[in-house]
């Protein structure tokens, strides 16, 4: 199942009967970023009545980690709602944070959920989404002299030269979208390139 995934984060602000719900949406790859993410907006936010976040990294089909917090809200009010609209939606490696300002109106556990995942989904909409792409990455060596010929038939083939090491020759880390292997390690293999893959490059 090809998933998308959120390309930047973004912030939308929500209200329900005067209560304010203001989302965090963004790119998340681990959940030690998704926390410092948290505690950032802990600090930008320190009078808010709640931060509730749901997280979803990997596939939404079969996500890798998938968790979801209420923060003090009734049980399966906030973070619930949240983390099942970023599965309904096919959205992986995504984290959303919401944070409430109490309007003085209690919304009750229909309307909170109804606001939470009204949250999310305005950041959904003004969030850009694009296809996940899965990379695969090797280290190719070559001789001083084809190491231009090397960046350029990479880059033809949409991949990205990272870390280089000089010695008796040149070995690049390369980074490249993993339907685009096969074709470009063809082309390496016929010109000469020593290429050294990672184990799920094969």
């Amino acid at each position: 199942m090809t998933y998308q995934i959120p390309c930047s984060p973004v912030v939308s602000e929500t209200e329900e009967k005067k209560s304010r719900f203001i989302c965090w949406l963004g790119p998340v790859e681990d959940k030690a970023a998704f926390h410092h993410q948290l505690e950032t907006l802990r600090s930008q936010y320190p009078d808010a009545s709640h931060h509730c976040t749901a997280l979803v990294i990997g596939n939404p089909a079969n996500p890798a980690i998938m968790q979801s917090d209420d923060d003090g809200e009734p049980g399966g009010s906030a973070g619930r709602p949240m983390l099942e609209l970023l599965l309904k939606q096919g959205v992986g490696n995504v984290g959303a944070i919401v944070t409430r300002y109490f309007g003085g109106t209690k919304l009750g556990v229909g309307g909170l959920m109804r606001a939470y995942r009204g949250a999310v989904g305005a950041a959904l909409q003004r969030a850009e989404l694009a296809p996940y792409i899965p990379l695969t990455e090797v280290t190719i060596s070559c001789d001083f002299a084809l190491e231009s010929r090397l960046r350029f038939l990479v880059g033809q083939a949409g991949g990205r030269a990272g870390e280089t090491e000089y010695g008796n020759g040149v070995s690049v880390e390369v980074q490249l979208p993993q339907d685009r292997w096969p074709g470009l390690r063809q082309q390496l293999d016929a010109e000469g390139f020593c290429v050294v893959p990672a184990p799920d490059a094969e």
